[in-house]
């Protein structure tokens, strides 16, 4: 289908003086320089308050970002013939049923251009570029080609060492300064191949370049959200990647911020990269912006090809846009079967322009001539294409392992370790609201069961009393262990899935710098209560009973939390809410309500696996076991003047605390490495 050049426009929408004029700034941003805020124009932030997004959005020139950031390999994607069909439950048929959201769709998007895949909600947009960038596999069928190599069958890490997928929603650590947070990731993405100095020119190049730079000591909770998206691009432009997808990126942004996020991405595709996204419904100004346009409707291609192309070829399908209507609208009406639009030809006839767009030769843009001028020094035929694009479109042999030797290493895992490990204890140095209230909460609890049970630990006629409050300690530190995690690590994955997808850093330092922050918080809040609670229960001060009881509570909060991790992954927010407190109540019955004589052989095993009943009973074994002393009784008659014989009663008297205390720190080890194997396959899960 022949489609309208770019000097034959199609008039579509009504202009008034402003966005006459707004069109102008924005195409000089993208075709030349912009000059830099002046000295005097820039304004002091203070890093709590939020950015005003009116600010002035500059970039440095093609030639000057070109010297500072090389440029890698050029890559094209071709994918042919993609399905891709997830499962829906039948209520009716009590059995999943199949259902196909992309039905063979194909198209190839170039380097050097700015692609927008568009259309209604539920069109496919979102899962089209998931299977693009490797997030989405599992269901996926057909060839997703990469300079000629196969991503879906088995070079998808090939694929990954070369692009970014930067997500819809911009998972960022709010704690963090966008200094820091530069700082981190080009320590994790560049390793020490790269010097210091290097890479804090290259973190200032960035934010100078993505207007950031007067930002660079402000907290990015405090960013407006269309700085939030250059920070999110930023971050991943540190290991200077040639292919950059990214997932509605104007979604939740103003008219400025959506002007200032296109026009970057359209200077980074300028430099020669790959640059495809996902867009809802831009603006007239914005959907000129873009070189190349995908349009999706119902799991099919309706359109692909250049914008100016899109006017013209509608109206050789019947279909004419009004000279008042904004194209990206009219489109966005006919994908959704508006002007009894057949969207079985439309997808007939884009089928046709893929083969004519692959046949057709590269040929140089004016951004991409810049570029070349910039590495070559030579000038270069507008009408002949350039002789690394014409490798590209002519070999299917291509491969996508020509990165230069130079290439940075990214750190190792003990470096990953420290680094993340440093970034979490900044985030908690600055978040210490929460961990001041856990510490007193635990203050608080300990004061209150030490007034509740005042005097218990030392008296006969109080045993009871204190097999209560032993219970108690139990309880609670096993709940303050499991839910502070329980409610806490899940907000963690969404960030943890982003950062791990681009390759940032492995599972296993990320997960030990977590818990390795969370166990010393445990351990000191158990033992602000322990200490209160102890003395004003006023149990017996015999240094090695006080080593056990800490022994044996250190290691069941710890065991506790190693189980809120486990169940926080495991299980979605609300679900994880309502499941960890059951479970605990569950095993807390064994061991304390019920005798182990008086349990049904088919609920045995819940009595031997609950690390509760365990803790629980070694507990009691370390205030009442090992010969303690007669107990003083202050009434006429004490049963149980002698400890051992409560020990008896309560049919725990051969316990070994040694014993339970291995058993219940296995379970939380075990359950540490069900959380690293189950946080793997979610992060694997295609």
């Amino acid at each position: 289908m022949k489609q309208g050049s770019q000097s034959t426009k199609t008039p579509c929408c009504l202009k008034t003086p402003s966005m006459v004029s707004m069109e102008h700034r924005l195409q000089e941003t993208t075709l030349s320089n912009l000059s830099k805020i002046s000295s005097a124009e820039r304004v002091t932030v203070n890093p709590q308050q939020p950015i005003n997004n009116n600010n002035k959005f500059h970039t440095l020139n093609n030639q000057k970002i070109q010297r500072r950031f090389p440029r890698k390999l050029a890559v094209d994607i071709q994918f042919t013939d993609i399905y891709y069909r997830t499962r829906v439950w039948s209520l009716q048929q009590l059995k999943p049923s199949k259902k196909e959201i992309l039905h063979g769709v194909s198209g190839e998007f170039r380097s050097g251009e700015l692609t927008a895949i568009m259309g209604p909600s539920g069109a496919g947009k979102s899962t089209l570029l998931n299977i693009l960038a490797g997030y989405k596999m599992r269901g996926a069928e057909g060839s997703v080609k990469v300079n000629g190599r196969n991503i879906i069958k088995g070079h998808h890490n090939e694929f990954f060492r070369l692009s970014c997928y930067i997500m819809q929603e911009d998972a960022l650590r709010p704690a963090l300064t966008v200094k820091e947070a530069m700082t981190f990731v080009a320590h994790l993405r560049l390793g020490y191949s790269t010097s210091h100095r290097q890479k804090q020119k290259q973190i200032f190049d960035l934010l100078d370049m993505l207007g950031l730079a007067e930002h660079a000591n402000t907290r990015t909770v405090a960013l407006s959200g269309g700085q939030k998206k250059r920070l999110s691009i930023a971050l991943e432009l540190i290991s200077n990647p040639s292919v950059l997808l990214l997932d509605e990126p104007t979604t939740g942004l103003d008219s400025s911020s959506c002007s200032q996020c296109v026009s970057l991405l359209k200077l980074l595709a300028q430099q020669g990269r790959t640059v495809v996204c996902t867009i809802h419904q831009p603006s007239a100004l914005l959907f000129e912006m873009f070189d190349h346009l995908y349009a999706v409707a119902e799991g099919y291609c309706i359109y692909q090809g250049g914008v100016q192309g899109l006017l013209p070829f509608l109206a050789d399908m019947g279909l004419t846009c009004p000279s008042y209507h904004n194209p990206a609208d009219y489109l966005i009406e006919v994908a959704s079967g508006e002007y009894d639009a057949d969207l079985a030809v439309l997808a007939a006839e884009a089928a046709k322009s893929v083969s004519e767009r692959r046949k057709t030769p590269r040929t140089i843009t004016a951004g991409t001539e810049e570029v070349v001028k910039t590495i070559s020094g030579t000038n270069v035929d507008d009408q002949k294409p350039h002789a690394q694009y014409a490798s590209l479109a002519s070999s299917e042999d291509s491969s996508i392992d020509e990165i230069p030797e130079s290439s940075p290493v990214s750190a190792s895992l003990l470096a990953q370790f420290l680094l993340l490990y440093y970034r979490n204890i900044i985030v908690l140095c600055r978040n210490y609201k929460h961990f001041m209230i856990r510490i007193g909460a635990h203050l608080g609890i300990g004061l209150i069961f030490g007034f509740l049970y005042r005097g218990v630990g030392s008296k006969a006629d109080s045993v009871f009393a204190n097999y209560v409050y032993l219970y108690g300690t139990i309880l609670f530190l096993v709940y303050t262990g499991k839910m502070a995690v329980t409610l806490s690590f899940p907000l963690e994955m969404g960030t943890l899935r982003r950062e791990h997808f681009n390759r940032w850093y492995s599972l296993l330092p990320s997960f030990l710098a977590i818990i390795l922050i969370e166990i010393p918080i445990q351990i000191f809040c158990s033992m602000m209560y322990i200490v209160v609670s102890y003395i004003y229960t006023d149990q017996p001060l015999e240094e090695y009973r006080i080593l056990l009881f800490l022994m044996v509570c250190v290691t069941v909060t710890l065991t506790a939390q190693a189980a809120g991790f486990f169940i926080g992954v495991v299980t979605p927010f609300k679900i994880a809410v309502f499941l960890s407190p059951t479970i605990a109540v569950l095993l807390s019955t064994f061991g304390f309500n019920i005798f182990h004589h008086d349990i049904p052989e088919y609920f045995l095993w819940l009595y031997h696996i609950s690390y509760f009943r365990a803790a629980f009973h070694s507990l009691v074994v370390s205030m009442y076991g090992h010969n303690r002393t007669l107990l003083p009784c202050e009434q006429l008659y004490c049963h149980f003047k002698y400890p051992d014989k409560f020990l008896y009663e309560m049919d725990i008297r051969d316990v070994n605390i040694s014993e339970n205390t291995i058993f219940v720190g296995s379970i939380g080890i075990f359950l540490h490495l069900c959380t690293v194997t189950a946080i793997w396959i979610r992060l694997n899960r295609r």
